[in-house]
């Protein structure tokens, strides 16, 4: 499964002799399990995996880990001092404390389904985490742990506003308009033609008030329906009723009672138009209340004096994708519109304007995955590609290809942006090319994955060895237990024996790459680190298999070998024996095996104690010694194969029992006959 393999037959090409070629054993490999590459080029043994959490003798495992697996992130905030690490399981979200070895419920009330349509996901935006499944509201999580939903689901009340009342018919030589009602001089009116105090007048005029809600972070509620018209009638100045300009302009009273807002609000903004008989009734900023309770306030700022124009938002709808692109979050596939991308204001997360939307497919078909890569915003539907950087005019990256999972994006350390389609994984390169990167598997992920499950898929990318890992569901399962990892150039699959849910790698120096899920051994639920082991906790037991792909003696494979022995260099693992199985012919029906090719060198070596298998742990100096003294040495295999065109192998172990890290290989290999190299081709009516 490392090099190219299950798609087409794997050859290579071995010159005849003894050892006359030696192989790296990445470069001819058909099949590797449980094996990581390292950076000497060996294949070793996948360590762990083991909690995250080990268990305490009178606590146990922490309580959280008796219900359902769900999600797991962690970030590094406030500048990488905060080490926060998120898990959702069962109907919570819970935050990891560090200090205490333990998790605290954050969140709850979520919905915990058997077998969820779509992955949790999280992102990290303005040193916050952002987290949504789908079905709930999504929330927002500071590095303190205050979990609230992601801005206002709800419209806010209408205010009420009063104003001066108009003058009936039989009263008007008693009083002059304006006079009635809440009638206090102030700055709010349209002055008509002025000449001077006692000819100046103040026109007819129409106001509306809204209200707006305000978070924590800062995010806006959609405004609330207009008040009713508060109005300023028509009137001249006259000096028969001692009335001058200064008196024709009025004030209004703005009552706001918010009800019961959401608890995460901190504010109410009050806004007004202009006057709307001479201007767009767009409101304008009028006052701040630092306050959720019931407002009362007056109001006597001209037009003039109006802060900048408000636009509208939407209510944060319930959204199935999300990125993070400029400084804003793009959210798609919303419960009422699978089809839409939604882009926040920048720096507000939880804002998002009402225009402030785009159908990248023309089709509207759903939007499966969001991404911002490079200087691009993709959008993903099962069958194509988009770019919508440009967020009104959408424009095709691919068509033809899609992506059917959303966490399954993610971009590799060359630049590259990788993701799971309908038909294996693609990659988009640096210079804006696709292409599927999956051609070596393609057997594998067209037949041996659940494609009922795709959509669950979830990766990372691992910061030791900077591959992209990827965990799937097998055939037939509905559980992630696969984990199909990418260097950039061949594949391996792992089988830990963890179901893993979620996927994530730690943002600081520790470098973890971990999963949530369950150790089907048990079964036991839990937070895992890959590839570290600990006493404490027995890993799940599966084998670790290394299988070659075909190897022949040239080109066109018509020429018979004799393959006499393999040569295997291994460096020292446990001192237990590994099976070893060779085929022939293009058949994967073992012809040979042999079990005990030991995976620990001999202890002395023409007389010098190599000191491989001693303990010197008494003795160790942390820094300068090892447990062990590790080298590469050779064992010679006797194979026995006769008249053979193409022939292979597999080496393999049980782990944690046993353990091993192959260097290379070679073969002693001869011609099947003397002179005419193809002698041995039978006739063509010849009969077994």
């Amino acid at each position: 499964m490392a090099g190219p393999a299950n798609r087409s037959t794997l050859s290579t090409y071995v010159p005849a002799g003894e050892a006359q070629r030696i192989f790296a054993p990445a470069d001819a490999a058909q099949r590797i399990e449980n094996l990581e590459i390292t950076p000497e080029g060996t294949l070793r043994t996948v360590l762990g995996p083991c909690h995250y959490e080990p268990s305490r003798p009178l606590l146990g495992y922490p309580t959280a880990y008796t219900d359902r697996p769900h999600g797991l992130f962690h970030a590094g905030l406030l500048g990488g001092i905060a080490d926060t690490l998120v898990a959702r399981f069962g109907t919570q979200l819970y935050l990891h404390r560090g200090e205490s070895r333990s998790f605290s419920s954050i969140v709850t009330g979520l919905s915990s389904e058997a077998r969820p349509s779509w992955p949790d996901q999280f992102l990290t935006l303005h040193d916050r985490i952002i987290w949504t499944n789908g079905i709930n509201r999504a929330y927002v999580i500071a590095h303190d742990g205050m979990a609230v939903p992601l801005g206002f689901d709800t419209v806010p009340n209408s205010p009420e506003a009063l104003c001066p009342s108009k003058v009936p018919e039989s009263n008007r030589d008693e009083f002059f308009p304006n006079s009635l009602g809440y009638s206090w001089p102030g700055r709010i009116g349209t002055l008509g033609d002025i000449v001077n105090d006692e000819t100046g007048k103040v026109r007819s005029g129409r106001w509306f008030y809204r209200t707006q809600l305000e978070d924590i972070f800062g995010n806006l509620s959609p405004l609330s329906a207009p008040s009713g018209v508060v109005q300023v009638f028509g009137q001249g100045a006259a000096a028969a009723y001692d009335v001058n300009l200064d008196d024709l302009t009025r004030q209004f009273l703005v009552i706001v009672d918010p009800g019961t807002p959401p608890s995460h609000t901190v504010a109410i903004r009050i806004l007004r138009t202009a006057d709307a008989a001479f201007n767009v009734r767009k409101p304008r900023f009028l006052y701040r209340s630092p306050t959720i309770r019931a407002v009362t306030c007056p109001d006597s700022l001209s037009d003039a004096e109006l802060g900048d124009e408000v636009e509208n938002n939407v209510v944060v709808p319930v959204f199935r994708v999300m990125t993070a692109h400029q400084g804003s979050l793009v959210i798609g596939n919303t419960l009422a519109d699978p089809a839409i991308v939604r882009k926040s204001s920048a720096g507000f997360a939880g804002t998002f304007p009402k225009d402030s939307w785009v159908y990248p497919d023309s089709g509207g078909a759903e939007v499966t995955a969001l991404a911002s890569h490079g200087n691009m915003l993709l959008a993903f539907t099962e069958n194509s590609v988009y770019d919508l950087n440009d967020f009104g005019q959408p424009s095709a990256v691919a068509r033809g290809v899609g992506c059917v999972a959303p966490r399954s994006v993610a971009a590799l350390p060359d630049g590259s942006l990788v993701w799971m389609g309908r038909d294996g994984f693609y990659a988009l390169a640096t210079d804006g090319s696709v292409r599927r990167i999956s051609d070596n598997i393609h057997r594998l992920v067209t037949t041996g994955i659940s494609r009922g499950r795709a959509r669950m898929a979830v990766s990372t990318v691992d910061h030791t060895s900077g591959e992209y890992r990827c965990a799937v569901a097998p055939a037939g399962r509905h559980g992630n237990r696969l984990l199909l990892c990418f260097d950039g150039s061949n594949w391996r699959r792992m089988d830990v024996g963890v179901e893993m849910v979620d996927l994530c790698s730690t943002d600081d120096y520790r470098r973890y790459t971990m999963a949530i899920g369950v150790d089907l051994s048990g079964p036991q639920n839990g937070v895992f680190v890959l590839d570290h082991e600990y006493e404490d906790y027995v890993p799940p037991s599966r084998t670790s298999r290394y299988r070659s792909g075909w190897f022949k003696l040239e080109e066109t494979g018509m020429s018979p070998a004799d393959v006499a022995e393999l040569y295997v260099g291994l460096v020292d693992g446990s001192n237990l024996d590994l099976t070893v199985e060779f085929y022939r012919d293009g058949s994967w029906v073992p012809t040979t095996t042999l079990t005990n090719l030991r995976a620990v060198g001999v202890e002395t070596w023409g007389g010098i104690n190599s000191r491989i298998v001693t303990d010197r742990a008494g003795a160790a100096v942390i820094g300068t010694s090892s447990v062990h003294s590790r080298r590469l040495f050779w064992r010679r295999v006797p194979v026995n194969l006769s008249n053979c065109s193409s022939w292979a192998f597999e080496i393999r172990a049980t782990y944690p029992s046993t353990r091993f890290e192959i260097g290379a290989f070679g073969f002693s290999v001869g011609v099947s006959s003397a002179g005419d190299s193809k002698a041995r081709i039978p006739l063509h009516n010849d009969v077994s």
